[in-house]
């Protein structure tokens, strides 16, 4: 101690005194770089920010020519794949150039046996992929999948509405507008659908067409493609000598598909029909066939659609009607959209004096929001 003997207790007062001074620490200036409690308040919130973001959901597709990239699965159709990046649009990923997958939520698969699974992809402890479900694990590859597509929300909704406007000069002078929106409302096994038309067009100072139509209907799905619906329409088209027609109906369809890229539904409806015909009011019944069908084109920039209705009157008069929208939808910018179409109506016993056929073609602009 010191480096004096270990006896010697005439250091001790000595050592007493360093040890006492060794316990007054020194006063150290303040440093620049301490942080205030704004900024320490900052910090963490930054941090927590940081780590969210990190754990953010996503999904990775593994390359077999050792890429990887990161996104959004949103669908597989004809062996593709279909993906969603921040950094670019939806853009298909062929399935034999993927080595493995790896999904943050479970998604709704049809396998090339056309059974049905929902699960989530993951990869095992030796590298390879894995299907993970209820039920468990199992070895599982890219190609192994037939069509896949994201899990539909118990609640959803969607609402389009558009117009087109067209006018002449010159031998003649004619104006044409139409206005039609649709729009719907799912709640889980429930779904409400509603549209509304008005169409006319004046030709030197003369209306020529004028056409009033409106459709509620409701389903409920009691298996995942039979449902049962029930609803009414309404139509009024004066110029035909039509002052009103109600159709309340009931009926029974079947759901082929329905996701975000495309839909196929039919529908077979008995329907009660409350008309006034030039001037003559009547009631009837009739059957009703109802098809409705969309498909994205060009990765969901364009989209075909095609609804039809095909009216056979049971009883009352005698009565044949067909109803046909067909058109396509061009994406132009955010959810602003061009609307190219064509209809073609055809009644067997119109009012006197009118044509049994009516057609006619709109291009347009709207707006669709979901």
């Amino acid at each position: 101690m010191a480096g004096g003997p270990k006896g010697d207790r005439r250091q001790l007062p000595a050592l007493e005194a360093t040890a006492t001074l060794a316990t007054v620490p020194a006063k150290q200036p303040e440093s620049r770089f301490l942080m205030s409690p704004k900024s320490l308040f900052a910090a963490c919130v930054s941090c927590v920010f940081l780590l969210l973001g990190s754990a953010a959901a996503a999904d990775v597709v593994y390359m077999q020519n050792g890429d990887r990239i990161t996104g959004h699965i949103k669908r597989v159709w004809d062996n593709e794949l279909f993906l969603e990046t921040d950094y670019a649009d939806e853009f298909p990923v062929s399935l034999d150039a993927i080595a493995r997958i790896e999904s943050d939520e479970d998604l709704e698969i049809e396998l090339r046996d056309h059974s049905e699974v929902t699960g989530r992809f993951a990869t095992d402890a030796a590298g390879n992929m894995i299907l993970v479900t209820d039920a468990g694990t199992r070895p599982f590859s890219p190609m192994d999948i037939e069509e896949l597509s994201e899990p539909e929300d118990r609640f959803d909704w969607d609402v389009r509405s558009d117009f087109s406007y067209r006018a002449t000069q010159g031998n003649t002078e004619t104006s044409n507008f139409l206005w039609q929106a649709a729009g719907g409302v799912k709640i889980g096994d429930h779904r409400h659908r509603g549209d509304v038309r008005f169409d006319r067009i004046d030709q030197d100072g003369l209306t020529t067409k004028e056409q009033y139509t409106a459709n509620y209907v409701y389903s409920w799905f009691f298996s995942d493609t039979w449902f049962l619906a029930s609803g009414i329409g309404y139509e009024r088209d004066p110029l035909r000598e039509l002052t009103y027609r109600y159709t309340p109906g009931v009926g029974l369809g079947y759901q082929f598909f329905d996701d975000a890229y495309r839909q196929f539904e039919v529908a077979i409806s008995a329907v009660g029909v409350r008309e006034k015909l030039a001037g003559t009011t009547e009631d009837s019944s009739a059957a009703r066939w109802d098809l409705s069908y969309r498909r994205d084109l060009l990765g969901g920039d364009l989209e075909f659609y095609h609804n039809h209705r095909l009216w056979t009157y049971v009883t009352g008069r005698s009565n044949k009607v067909v109803d046909t929208t067909t058109g396509i939808r061009w994406d132009v910018w955010g959810d602003v959209y061009m609307n190219l179409q064509f209809d073609w109506d055809w009644e067997s016993e119109p009012a006197a004096g009118n044509e049994k056929e009516d057609i006619s073609y709109a291009i347009g602009i709207g707006v669709e929001l979901d």
